[in-house]
């Protein structure tokens, strides 16, 4: 059976990278004795596909991942046995069967942050998203492959809310989150400070959750209209 599962990540585990966290879950697994089915050929790899890859620094609670068992487990067993594996830091927290063949990866849409900042007392929150908001293009600096390039990030900011007092604030954004066009917390944060000019530290990022898209609706990675 193939099954998606949702996890959490949090403070203890946020600074190990992502393939840190594939190798993580492959030793639970076993440790879990869930049977996961692996590829043919000379090197066989688990079939455990993740939605997104988790950048260093980010906490989150929701992260997905689809896994192909040997053997048919009822969601609530899967996660229990799961967890009774997992280290502190990190917990499944839901999991459903998936009956369409589509891959993970290429449902991802995009992905709901909290980022936290500080900057100058005073701040207005309220004057910088309207800004955001009302501005045609936002050019930001990205490294691909072939080193950095321009890219407009404004077309890929989809909601934009905030508040700010006495230095600190945070903004609760829904950023494009596809394999093309991926905006993370920091190119946002780079966006804020070419839009409006304001210097504004970026102190914590946290995935509240990954969407897909359905007839112009977002709908969480777990939604039974995506598995």
């Amino acid at each position: 059976m193939k099954i998606r599962f949702q996890f959490e990540r949090g403070e203890e585990l946020k600074y190990i990278g992502h393939l840190d966290v594939m190798r993580l879950f492959e030793r639970a697994f076993k440790r879990a004795g869930l049977p996961v089915t692996h590829s043919q050929g000379f090197n066989p790899r688990p079939h455990i596909v993740f939605a997104q890859p988790m950048p260093l620094g980010l906490t989150s609670a929701g992260e997905f991942a689809d896994v192909e068992l040997e053997r048919r487990y009822e969601p609530d067993v899967f996660v229990e046995k799961l967890n009774s594996a997992l280290p502190a830091g990190i917990k499944a927290v839901d999991a459903a069967e998936v009956s369409n063949g589509r891959n993970i990866m290429a449902i991802v849409s995009a992905a709901r942050y909290r980022i936290d900042f500080k900057a100058e007392p005073g701040l207005d929150i309220d004057g910088i998203i309207s800004e955001i908001l009302s501005t045609e293009r936002i050019i930001v600096l990205k490294k691909t492959k072939s080193g950095e390039k321009e890219f407009d990030i404004r077309p890929l900011i989809y909601e934009l809310s905030g508040e700010a007092m006495n230095g600190t604030g945070f903004f609760n954004v829904l950023l494009n989150a596809g394999q093309d066009d991926n905006v993370r917390p920091e190119l946002f944060v780079e966006g804020v400070r070419t839009c409006t000019g304001i210097d504004i530290e970026m102190t914590a990022m946290h995935r509240i959750m990954l969407y897909g898209r359905v007839g112009g609706e977002w709908l969480p990675l777990a939604d039974k209209r995506l598995l």
